[in-house]
This record gives structure tokens, C-alpha cells and sequence, in this order.
């Protein structure tokens, strides 16, 4: 075994080949093969380049290893013993990469000055021996480059945040940090490969077995959100919101990936991003949503509770982790602006004439929140409607549901059918109009909305010829005409005179129109 605890006083090339030991301090490299290496406490080593470990190399560290080119493992095993306690520093200010055909245990890393390549896994940290730290000096940048870096010691402290940061970038560059029993907020100092950083944290709410690993990654994406983020479980194919088809203009431009894979747990979320990936209309107010692979949308209404400790930083308590929710617990999360959340909860809703002459309504929730029951409510003239009848509920579901209700004494010719949502607080929303026909009964044309503004819409239940049209006013005097072409069953109409009451008429029938504006 060779001990180096007295060669610290000056950079060093340390060729060690089978036992053999040369010092040099002209040629600035550190290779090893087949060697045991101790370093006493009080050591410090440094390497002005960069250091290469063959095969079999073993390393016990209690002192310091200053490295200023890169770190590259061949030696087929982790490196470093079980019982260091000494740090690896990489201090350039040029680029360094860890590198090599085998994961490096670092034990404790300390990364100084500028970017760091991961172009290998590493780790602090075993399994085995959950100890260790990793600790960010001042302008140091951790480059994930699609690989993964492990930190296996589960306390809080354990990430050393002194001004440095992680860029991920990616969803295959992940992050992990092994949970136990310490609930204080696990903090990850993510940034951008350029800088700024911006944080993430989790805080348990309640210690989870020791080793529960906690994966995350983030990447920027353009202002329309591509692109969408995609893992083999998980696939965002849309933006849609509650007010836009494509929601991006008021979504933050970046997403997060968080999996806790091994149970159940609930925490708290701190997510955020920066000035750059403001959405359109800048910073403001935002709420955490995650993606549903099925039915595949977001999730409505976002998580209860959530705060914004400082602009562009979201609170989210009490996030449930679970595969119920996302296969294999990839959790996708988008940041939308709180009063134009992402998804809708209603999925669909339809009514439907039957063969035995009734009208079934059924819908699909994606997810509900605090919801009390449904109303089925039902209108002749698409302006009042009136309740139907009244289902429950689930409550509070994460999972799609389905829902009916069947209408056993539906009106003659057109009417028009809605759901109405109630909350247990008393709120409630309402689903888009639904038109239906029950033919051969009941009047030919039907007007909607009647009182209007001016602006109405013809339906007719005979569509196998063209039909003349005319409106006449109050004094009797026919002000436009029109012919609905054969084939078609509505249109819409504008009313180019003053308000009153106008009449629809066509061969064999009229309808009454209130012109209100």
C-alpha cells in the first residue's frame, strides 16, 4: 500500500504501475493500475491534469484530492473505500468531465469554478454506505449531459449549495437523492447551463423507508412549449387549457419530471424557473399541474394550497406520489398562470336519442376536486333551462370516471342539454350546450337562443330539401330572406334591423324572435 500523506506540498505526477511509485511535477498527471492508494487526514493532493484509474484501482481518502483536468474511472469498481472520508475537488475554471467505463464513488465531491461535465453516473454515496455530500462552490456548473448523478446520504445537508448549480436540460439527465428520515426540505440547486440558477425542493410529510430515491429532471422549452416531454411511460401530446385549445401563451417554458418509484408518499413540491421562460403575458401568478397519461391531459383542478413564496416559484403541499396517478410514478409537471389553468375536467359530455324514443346523457371526468354532484338540466329554447335530475359525485378522484343519466320524457322536435357541476362549497360550472332532436314529431324549425342579441341559430328536422326563408317585423314588412340548402340542418342568422319582435317563417310554419341588444 502507498501512502502519500507527506507528498502534499507541491502538483505532482503520480505514475503508479504494479507497485511502482515515480514522482514527477513536470508532466501533470495522475495514472494508476493495480494499486492501492491511502491518503492520510491532513493530506492534500494536486493534480495539474487530469487523472486516468486502470484496472483494480482502490483509493482510501481522508485527505484532499485537487484535480484540474478530468476524472476518468477504469478501474471496474467504485473507487473509492467504503470508510473515506476525504473530498475530491475539481477546480478548474475550464471544463472537467468524469468520465470512464465505471461509476466513480466519490464519497465527498467539491466542484469549484466552471462547467462540469457528467459524461459518466456517478455518485456520493452507496446504498450500502448512505453517507457522503455533495457540495456546488461558487460559479461551478454540474452538467447532467443525459446522465444520471446519485446522492445516497438521505439528509438534507447532504447538497452543500455555495453558490454553484445543476443544469439537466434534458429528461434522461436526472438527478437522484436517496430519502430516509430526515423531512426537512431536500433543496437541488438546478440553473440553466448558462446560469441563473433556480430552485427545486421536496420536503417529506413524514419520513419514508431509508433509500427511497427521489429522481428529478428539468428542461427549457421554446414559448409554444415544444417540445412536449416524453419518457417511455409518459407522453405530453397538448397544451389545451380551460380558455385556449393551446394554453402555452400562459404556461411557463420550462417542465419538470419528479418520481418517487417505491410507494406512496405525499410531500411538499418547490418548483420555479426564470425571467426568460416567463410566459407570453410575463411573470404572474402560476399553479402546478401534472400530466395524466390517462386519459392524457392535465390534471384539473391543480393541486389545493398552492402559494408563490417569491415570483416565478410555486408552493405545492401535499403532492400525492403514487402509480394511481402516474405509471411508474413519472410525475410531468407544467406551470400555467392560476386563473388559465391547463386542463378541463369534464372530458366530454354528450345526450344521445335512443331507439325507445328517450335521451341518454352521459359523461367522463378526468379528475374531480371537492365535487358534491351533477345536474342534468334541459332547455326547449337553449335560454332557460330547468333540472332534470341530480347524480353524486365521487368527491375527490385522481382516475377518469364515467357517468349517465337518461332523459325518459324528452321534449318533441329540438331541445338542448347541459351539466352542471356543484362543489361542496356551493360553487358549481357548467358544460357546453348540447342540442338534440327527437324526429318526427314537434315543430320543424327551432330558434336559440331566443330572447338574443341579434345573432340566433335556425335547426330544422327535415333535411331532404331546400327551404325558403324569410323574417318579417313587428310592422309586417319582410326585412331579409334566405333559403336553407337541402342537406342542411342549422344555420345562423344575423339580424341587420333595429330590436323587437321579428318572425321567422318558412312554408307551413313561423317562429316568434326577440331581438334584445
Amino acid at each position: 500500500m502507498e501512502d502519500l500523506s507527506n507528498r502534499s506540498c507541491q502538483p505532482v505526477l503520480l505514475a503508479l504501475a504494479l507497485g511502482s511509485f515515480v514522482l514527477s511535477t513536470q508532466a501533470q498527471l495522475l495514472t494508476t493500475s493495480a494499486v492501492d492508494i491511502t491518503m492520510t487526514t491532513g493530506t492534500v493532493v494536486t493534480v495539474e491534469g487530469s487523472v486516468l484509474l486502470g484496472t483494480s484501482t482502490s483509493v482510501t481518502n481522508h485527505g484532499d484530492l485537487r484535480i484540474a483536468g478530468n476524472w476518468t474511472n477504469n478501474s471496474g469498481s467504485t473507487v473509492f473505500s467504503a470508510g473515506s472520508t476525504g473530498a475530491v475537488e475539481l477546480y478548474s475554471a475550464t471544463t472537467q468531465s468524469i468520465l470512464g467505463s465505471s461509476i466513480t464513488d466519490f464519497r465527498n465531491l467539491r466542484l469549484l469554478n466552471g462547467v462540469k461535465q457528467l459524461q459518466r453516473n456517478a455518485v456520493v454515496g452507496t446504498p450500502a454506505t448512505p453517507d457522503g455530500t455533495l457540495e456546488l462552490g461558487v460559479g461551478a456548473v454540474l452538467l447532467l449531459e443525459n446522465q444520471t448523478f446519485s446522492v445516497f446520504n438521505p439528509a438534507s445537508t447532504a447538497v452543500i449549495d455555495n453558490g454553484g448549480w445543476i443544469a439537466s436540460e434534458s429528461l434522461p439527465s436526472r438527478f437522484q437523492w436517496a430519502l430516509g428520515a430526515d423531512v426537512s426540505a431536500h433543496r437541488i440547486p438546478f440553473g440553466t447551463p448558462a446560469g441563473p440558477s433556480f430552485p427545486f425542493a421536496y420536503t417529506p410529510t413524514a419520513p419514508v423507508p431509508d433509500g427511497t430515491l427521489l429522481s428529478v429532471a428539468t428542461y427549457r422549452s421554446a414559448p409554444s412549449n415544444l417540445p412536449y416531454p416524453s419518457t417511455a411511460f409518459q407522453t405530453v401530446t397538448h397544451m389545451a387549457g380551460t380558455t385556449a385549445a393551446d394554453n402555452s401563451d400562459n404556461t411557463a417554458d420550462r417542465f419538470w419530471l419528479v418520481d418517487l418509484p417505491n410507494g406512496t408518499f405525499t410531500g411538499t413540491l418547490l418548483l420555479s424557473f426564470t425571467a426568460d421562460e416567463d410566459p407570453l403575458a410575463g411573470p404572474g401568478n402560476c399553479r402546478a399541474q401534472r400530466w395524466l397519461e390517462s386519459p392524457g391531459t392535465w390534471e384539473f383542478p391543480p393541486p389545493p394550497g398552492q402559494s408563490n413564496p417569491a415570483v416565478r416559484e410555486v408552493l405545492v403541499p401535499n403532492v400525492l406520489f403514487s402509480e394511481t396517478v402516474a405509471r411508474q410514478n413519472e410525475h410531468i409537471w407544467a406551470l400555467s398562470y392560476d386563473n388559465a389553468p391547463l386542463p378541463i375536467e369534464l372530458l366530454r359530455f354528450t345526450a344521445t336519442p335512443t331507439m325507445e324514443g328517450e335521451v341518454r346523457c352521459d359523461w367522463t371526468t378526468i379528475t374531480e376536486r371537492d365535487n358534491a354532484y351533477f345536474t342534468v338540466e334541459r332547455s326547449a329554447d337553449a335560454e332557460l333551462f330547468r333540472p332534470l335530475g341530480q347524480v353524486d359525485g365521487a368527491g375527490t378522484s385522481l382516475v377518469p370516471l364515467d357517468y349517465s343519466f337518461v332523459d325518459r320524457g324528452p321534449l318533441p322536435g329540438w331541445s338542448y342539454y347541459r351539466l352542471r357541476q356543484t362543489d361542496v362549497d356551493g360553487t358549481s360550472t357548467l358544460s357546453d350546450v348540447v342540442p338534440v332532436h327527437i324526429a318526427g314529431i314537434g315543430t320543424t324549425v327551432l330558434v336559440y337562443p331566443n330572447p338574443n342579441n341579434g345573432i340566433f341559430t335556425l335547426h330544422r328536422d327535415a333535411t331532404g330539401k331546400s327551404l325558403p326563408m324569410e323574417l318579417v317585423d313587428g310592422s309586417g314588412r319582410v326585412v331579409q330572406q334566405w333559403t336553407l340548402p337541402l342537406g342542411a340542418e342549422r344555420e345562423q342568422i344575423t339580424v341587420n334591423g333595429a330590436n323587437g319582435l321579428y318572425t321567422v317563417r318558412w312554408a307551413g310554419g313561423q317562429v316568434r324572435v326577440n331581438v334584445m341588444r
